[in-house]
């Protein structure tokens, strides 16, 4: 059975939907990370790791055929996000 454009676009939103939900659980850890790097007295900016999170997802992004300059923003934009979340659990 072919798929429609309709098919498709339900499979489309049910892909968004595990994305939300992906990015939800990511950034309900980071909660915890602020509060734990409350308690410890540490920054939420590392460079270092921050540079270690994003050779490693342009890395795997190229083994999925996506362009590490597309996966590069879209990390920037979580990350960004993920600091401000850090921030307000100082």
């Amino acid at each position: 059975m072919k798929k429609t454009l309709e098919n498709y676009r339900e499979e489309i939103d049910i892909i968004d939907e595990d994305l939300l939900e992906v990015l939800a659980k990511r950034f309900a850890v980071v909660r915890e990370v602020g509060k734990l790097k409350k308690e410890k007295n540490i920054q939420p900016l590392d460079e270092k790791r921050w540079k270690i999170v994003l050779e490693r997802v342009k890395t795997k992004a190229k083994k999925h055929f996506l362009s590490e300059k597309f996966i590069e923003k879209i990390y920037e934009e979580i990350h960004q996000e993920a600091l401000i979340i850090e921030k307000e659990n100082e």
